[in-house]
């Protein structure tokens, strides 16, 4: 028995399904590559513009942070609305490079701030004693009284005993362009993982 011949035409479209499967290899990888760069991008985007993480270094905000907290930073929360008293807020001072400080506004544009009888007063009136900044011991410039500017404003650490904070001539004074964004959630430690609010 004779053995069927293919067919010219059946040659031609087998030779074309294989020479086919070249451009399919080239659009996967172009794809995949297309994934890799959107998620490279997106997550710089984020971390330049939306939310990063950052690191409570020594006791200044004690005991609400903790020397070694892992901490999300809202850097949009400022661009799109105000800083309110009591946020706590990361600072890169002019000259800092990199570094973050994480400190609590107290006083804002237009605000009198001072310590009388060791006790800080905003705008003639005491801070009530439930917040642990309320008693200063050390007042530095609060001696007197301090008028904010526009865009400036006055940031404490919560331990004002030990604190390098607005009260001191070679911190000073917050410039609004100093101010990186607002500290909302602590990651790290697990046990005290959980959103920050200005309330004690």
């Amino acid at each position: 028995m004779k053995k069927k011949r293919k067919s010219a035409h059946a040659y031609k479209l087998q030779k074309k399904t294989k020479n086919s499967e070249k451009p399919q290899t080239l659009k996967r990888i172009v794809n995949t590559f297309l994934v890799v760069f959107a998620a490279v991008v997106l997550g710089f985007g984020v971390t330049q513009f939306c939310v990063q993480t950052v690191y409570m270094t020594g006791p200044s905000m004690q005991d609400k942070l903790r020397d070694g907290d892992e901490m999300l930073l809202n850097k949009m929360a400022y661009r799109i609305g105000k800083v309110h008293r009591y946020d706590i807020i990361a600072i890169r001072k002019i000259g800092s490079d990199d570094y973050y400080d994480i400190k609590r506004v107290i006083g804002l544009p237009g605000d009198t701030v001072s310590v009388v009888g060791g006790r800080l007063v905003i705008n003639g009136k005491q801070v009530d004693e439930k917040y642990p900044f309320a008693v200063i011991n050390s007042p530095g410039l609060l001696s007197e009284d301090i008028v904010l500017e526009d865009g400036e404003y006055f940031c404490l650490g919560d331990n004002t005993s030990n604190s390098e904070d607005s009260r001191f001539i070679n911190y000073g004074n917050v410039q609004k362009s100093e101010i990186k964004g607002k500290v909302f959630y602590i990651i790290q430690p697990e046990e005290r993982r959980g959103k920050l609010t200005n309330g004690y």
